[in-house]
């Protein structure tokens, strides 16, 4: 599902500064999403799903159960908050 995902939205890491668009988490499935170009949080590995950073969660759903195959609904996304940071260090994408 990384490598998919990946090969289609491309990918963004921590700290990376990102164009305008909605990003994915896949490993909370947290979107984080800007209206500017600016870095992407701390942690984490991120797909920009929508372009214009201000998708409703149900296009980033259909969005993303179009390309990975899956039944994600807009209950499934949530915005980044603090809690959604790596509890141990080291584990990024590897949850997902």
């Amino acid at each position: 599902m990384m490598d998919l995902a990946e090969l289609t939205w491309g990918r963004y890491n921590s700290n990376q500064v990102a164009p305008i668009g909605s990003y994915l988490n896949l490993r909370t499935l947290d979107i984080v999403q800007q209206v500017a170009d600016g870095a992407l949080p701390a942690d984490g590995t991120y797909f920009r799903v929508g372009p214009l950073g201000t998708e409703t969660f149900a296009t980033i759903a259909t969005t993303v159960n179009g390309v990975l195959g899956t039944a994600y609904t807009s209950a499934s996304f949530h915005a980044r908050t603090s809690t959604d940071a790596e509890q141990v260090a080291g584990s990024a994408s590897d949850d997902a």
